[in-house]
């Protein structure tokens, strides 16, 4: 064993130098950073002086803009005239929708959608368990969804529901 050391040890150990580890590595110098200036803690009653002055000197910057009217009700038919109610209005935020169709093939879907918004409706498709559903609306009235339904089922000859508007 000594003898086979004493051969196989100057062979490996020769002084040459493998040339994977020939590699010149450079590092780059470091970036220059402004340095970072920490203010010391305060005092928690200090610290609220602080916040409230700021504050004062910010709204003294506040300036009013005009503010646009709200828009009113319009039917989404240029000829037609929205309808006179009597009755109390609808609770903020309750909004009424009008589902034209159910389709399983969504190219149907979208053909139906285009020929509405052709006929200047505001009409969109939601998918729900792989059915492609066509809406008219939504709008703040009942009425007016009422009414949209009889001008589309003249004209379309689609008779819909009126429904509710779900945001999902």
């Amino acid at each position: 064993m000594v003898l086979s050391a004493a051969i196989v040890l100057p062979l490996i150990l020769d002084g040459e130098r493998p040339a994977e580890l020939d590699v010149q590595v450079r590092v780059t110098p470091t970036p220059d950073f402004e340095p970072i200036n920490i203010v010391p803690a305060q005092p928690i009653d200090q610290f609220h002086e602080t916040v409230q002055q700021e504050a004062q000197a910010s709204t003294d910057d506040i300036r009013l803009i005009s503010v646009p009217k709200p828009a009113v009700d319009r039917p989404l038919v240029q000829n037609a005239t929205p309808p006179q109610s009597t009755e109390s209005s609808a609770p903020a935020g309750e909004r009424w929708t009008l589902q034209i169709a159910t389709f399983k093939s969504q190219d149907n879907a979208i053909r139906l959608v285009d020929k509405l918004k052709e006929a200047n409706y505001s009409a969109y498709s939601i998918t729900t368990n792989s059915l492609y559903k066509v809406y008219v609306g939504p709008e703040f009235k009942r009425e007016v969804s009422n009414k949209m339904r009889e001008e589309i089922k003249t004209t379309f000859n689609l008779t819909g529901i009126v429904v509710k508007y779900s945001v999902n």
